[in-house]
């Protein structure tokens, strides 16, 4: 994955990093009596998965303690019903019960009407697979106070009946955090925070990612757990983390109240804040109206964002910014040159997250100003058709402009967004790049699509770029971190339907330690002869 492409035959590892490759008896000239040797029998070694995007603590918490609602788990409402009528009787009267991973049942998003017959005793709340709208119960409603004389919260949406009255459903942060702030502390205990953090891992190691990147990390208990996992030596991938920043006076005293609990190492990174320019895909921020929810409405106002950019630019963070619209882009275009301006220094680097609808000039700044683009194509399988329905065709066919990113040099990261898109395995995000299919298998930007190629490099180098981590992770050069995968199969020469049906990867490892194995002891390590 360097610069040229180099492919080589072996690769020597000592200690935690790569010693040297090239020819296997240059390899093999460098072992000594204590060297193992892997016949790897002409499999194809590549640079561990950089997944720039990956929310391993939401992915966590899947199962334990929220309920798993994702489309492939619950296709119907009478089978949402079940599994909330189950988790409250598992809980007891009075006792909060969180569903995560809906998308619409029978063509329909969830309301109260669903909600409450499986919950008549219990406060629910839903939280949708992309995690910007909600929905919950009467119950939660009249335990918040929710009611027809109840405003929207600002950047947020309150849905409601013909009558006025709160349906139960929830668009964007503001709103969902007014039910948020009843259940977090009793849902989320530090020990589940902990473990929310570590479970995933095995999992994403098993496919070949060793370094995730999770930047929303909302609020200083979440980022306490990830902290405390890296000074406990827990981790098993190395991580790269940001903290969010939803509401403009949350950023008041957040700098000095992370150096304080803060702790990194090798395998954990704080690299600096995350700010949402708009929400779901149904609000999403744009220049010309839209048929979703609400076309015209940022989350943040414009002067206290560009405020709070310049201040973690000028400290030396890394902002990134979640943006689906047109308009939301190019807020966060202006708040990146306001700081830049402001206090120039070299290279900031500072990030765009999904990038979904573009202005052909945003493309330009992007570049112009060195903005990373971590990007998710394969979330147009989920979410494609929505975004035709909601957005209209002409501007279905831009979205998600990689091609374009790349022919203009814009530093480019493949990610998953797990758990807010449902997969994480890296055949599915690359496989959503090299074909953009909707779930009806029309396909959207036909003429953005992604090599094979171009999209391993995206997920290698491009998400450790976007981490500030290329001259250490991203490629198999001499002393970089010894992160690698051993494909079961050539990721170049197999297709990607082939590499979905089965376990693609036979090995990965960490830091020259092995972190998976798909069968243990596949290759027998011998003894160097000298």
């Amino acid at each position: 994955m360097d610069s040229v492409g180099t492919i080589t035959e072996a690769i020597a590892v000592r200690g935690d990093r790569v010693l040297a490759t090239g020819t296997t008896a240059a390899m093999r000239a460098l072992a000594g009596p204590k060297t193992r040797l892997f016949d790897l029998r002409g499999r194809t070694v590549t640079p561990g998965f950089v997944d720039a995007n990956c929310h391993v603590s939401p992915y966590g918490l899947i199962g334990a303690p929220y309920i798993d609602l994702n489309p492939a788990v619950v296709k119907t409402v009478a089978e949402m019903q079940a599994l909330i009528a189950e988790g409250c009787a598992q809980v007891g009267p009075g006792k909060w019960v969180i569903d995560q991973g809906y998308i619409s049942y029978e063509g329909e998003y969830p309301d109260k009407t669903e909600l409450d017959p499986a919950s008549p005793n219990n406060p629910v709340m839903l939280v949708n697979q992309g995690g910007h709208m909600g929905a919950v119960n009467s119950y939660a409603l009249n335990l918040a106070g929710v009611t027809a004389a109840t405003p929207n919260p600002p950047f947020g949406i309150i849905v409601r009946d013909a009558s006025g009255e709160p349906t139960g459903s929830l668009v964007n942060h503001a709103a969902m955090d007014i039910f948020r702030a009843l259940w977090t502390n009793e849902v989320l205990t530090p020990a589940l925070r902990y473990q929310s953090v570590l479970r995933p891992q095995d999992d994403l190691a098993s496919f070949g990612i060793t370094t995730y990147g999770d930047v929303n990390v909302r609020g200083l208990d979440s980022a306490q757990a990830y902290f405390d996992a890296a000074r406990n030596g827990a981790h098993m991938i190395r991580g790269f983390i940001l903290n969010t920043i939803e509401y403009a006076k949350d950023f008041a005293g957040r700098i000095a109240a992370i150096n304080a609990i803060r702790f990194e190492n090798e395998y954990l990174h704080f690299g600096g804040y995350k700010f949402l320019v708009d929400g779901a895909i149904t609000a999403a921020y744009t220049h010309l109206p839209h048929n979703g929810t609400v076309w015209n409405m940022p989350t943040w106002n414009t002067v206290p964002l560009k405020q709070a950019v310049r201040i973690a630019h000028e400290v030396g963070y890394q902002c990134a910014f979640h943006c689906i619209g047109d308009a939301a882009v190019d807020m966060a275009l202006d708040a990146i040159e306001f700081a830049m301006n402001a206090y120039p220094r070299p290279n900031p680097r500072h990030r765009i997250e999904h990038a979904v609808l573009n202005t052909n000039a945003a493309l330009q700044r992007t570049r112009d100003l060195g903005v990373v683009v971590s990007t998710q194509p394969h979330g147009i399988r989920l979410l494609g058709e929505e975004m035709r329905e909601m957005w209209g065709e002409q501007r279905a066919q831009r979205i998600i402009p990689t091609r374009s990113w790349l022919d203009l040099g814009v530093p480019l990261s493949l990610s998953s967004d797990c758990p807010t898109l449902p997969w994480w395995q890296p055949p599915i995000v690359m496989s959503g790049a090299v074909n953009r299919l909707t779930s009806t298998n029309a396909v959207l930007g036909a003429d953005q699509v992604m090599t094979v190629e171009e999209c391993m490099k995206a997920y290698t180098m491009g998400g450790a770029y976007a981490c500030f981590e290329e001259d250490v992770k991203g490629s198999l050069g001499p002393g970089k971190f010894a992160d690698l995968v051993v494909w079961r199969m050539d990721p170049y020469t197999t297709t990607l339907p082939d590499m979905l049906a089965a376990h693609p990867v036979d090995l990965t490892m960490v830091g020259g330690k092995v972190v998976f194995e798909r069968y243990r002891h596949i290759f027998l390590p011998v003894v160097a002869s000298r």
